[in-house]
């Protein structure tokens, strides 16, 4: 029951546009015109009908109309059914020929959207990343190595009942198809793993920390980047993990504890401003920056619901500003990496450029471990690349 609850959840949460647009034709009047507790039943009874071949027609469409009974009387139960048996009878409405109206409507993503990738990658492109976003992937996780061995977890995991996959040219990476229950397990309570999707590993590669060093994270929660540094430091050296959020900051914190990592230290404190006063310098700097996630929709499927055009020149600014002070925590010779979970050119690559340009003892570093997804201002993975998740980062050296 558990996982099928999910399953109509997340569904609706995917597919939610779509299901709306043949709502509405089916309605006849605008959605907002529409009891919301009959719209949900209305998208629930839809997405088993359209995506969830294990649940019959004519059950799909019965509990639907007992659910509109239950809660809205006899009338909306009619409407249930007129609306779910003409879908089945007549089937999706064609899509427009338009292409980025096609692709929002099909896809089940905002229109704004659609338009913006297809200008910014092109269509055949465009496509391919809002089908990557609707894709179901597997359960990611990185193994600590400070810890255990990857091929005594694999053991210790399959043990537990749960079977492991290699990630291609990533050896500290597996992914698990079938996890629930994964972190009940004694492996992650012992703190053998995390949980990391490959295309966020990036920005750690791109720092590429060695033990002894000293490291400084901006907008660290929830953790994931700092572990990783910290593993691959082999937890020799000092890490300081900053964030905002006092919240946010105990899931590093929890974290840190689980995997028994003792070189980072966690500090409350804002990225904007952090070490100016006491003109602090570190070997290596992460910055995460905050952004619009475009580029992790298929984990995130409330995310394209909730982001609009205009928040993405809101969080360049604000990404600039981090940077700016990023720039002030670097030691000469040192290494700052930028890197985002968003697809969008003001968040990547002008912000690069624009550092570049007022920050001349800066310079871009190259590393050929990435060249599939090099761009004009350091790395962007798109989410048909790799696993359904999109990121970026580069890598900029202090002279």
């Amino acid at each position: 029951d558990r996982l099928f609850i999910r399953e109509l959840l997340l569904g609706v949460l995917r597919w939610k546009l779509r299901l709306d647009r043949i709502i509405e034709t089916f309605y006849n009047k605008n959605l907002n015109s529409l009891d919301p507790e009959i719209c949900n039943i209305l998208r629930l009874g839809l997405f088993q009908l359209m995506f969830m071949g294990s649940v019959p027609d004519w059950a799909a469409v019965n509990e639907s109309v007992t659910l509109a009974h239950d809660h809205r009387g006899e009338r909306a139960a009619g409407l249930v059914n007129a609306i779910l048996r003409r879908f089945s009878r007549e089937g999706e409405p064609p899509f427009p020929d338009e292409p980025s109206e096609r692709l929002s409507f099909e896809t089940s993503h905002p229109l704004w959207l659609g338009k913006r990738w297809i200008t910014n990658f092109g269509e055949e492109a465009a496509e391919s990343i809002l089908k990557a976003c609707n894709e179901k992937h597997p359960v990611f996780i990185r193994v600590n190595t400070v810890k255990i061995a990857p091929a005594e977890l694999i053991a210790k995991l399959l043990e537990e009942g749960f079977v492991t996959v290699n990630v291609s040219g990533m050896p500290h990476y597996f992914s698990i198809q079938k996890a629930s229950g994964l972190f009940e397990t004694k492996a992650f309570n012992n703190g053998f793993f995390t949980v990391q999707d490959p295309s966020a590993a990036m920005a750690a590669e791109l720092l590429a920390p060695v033990p002894g060093e000293s490291i400084v994270e901006l907008c660290a929660a929830p953790g994931g980047k700092t572990t990783h540094c910290a593993v691959k430091m082999n937890d020799c050296g000092h890490i300081t993990a900053v964030d905002i959020s006092s919240a946010r900051l105990g899931l590093v914190k929890e974290a840190v504890k689980r995997l028994g990592l003792k070189s980072v230290e966690c500090v409350h404190a804002d990225a904007q401003t952090f070490g100016k006063r006491k003109n602090i310098k570190f070997d290596r700097v992460l910055l995460d920056a905050p952004c619009s996630g475009t580029g992790v929709f298929s984990k995130r499927l409330d995310m394209k619901w909730r982001i609009k055009e205009d928040d993405v020149k809101t969080l360049a600014k604000l990404q600039r500003e981090l940077l700016q002070n990023a720039a002030g925590l670097v030691k000469q010779g040192g290494v700052l990496v930028y890197s985002t979970c968003a697809l969008e050119s003001e968040e990547n690559e002008n912000n690069v450029a624009w550092f570049l340009e007022s920050h001349k003892n800066f310079s871009l570093e190259c590393d050929g471990r990435f060249e599939d997804y090099i761009g004009e201002g350091g790395y962007l993975i798109l989410p048909h690349q790799m696993n359904g998740i999109g990121a970026f980062a580069a890598k900029l050296k202090r002279e």
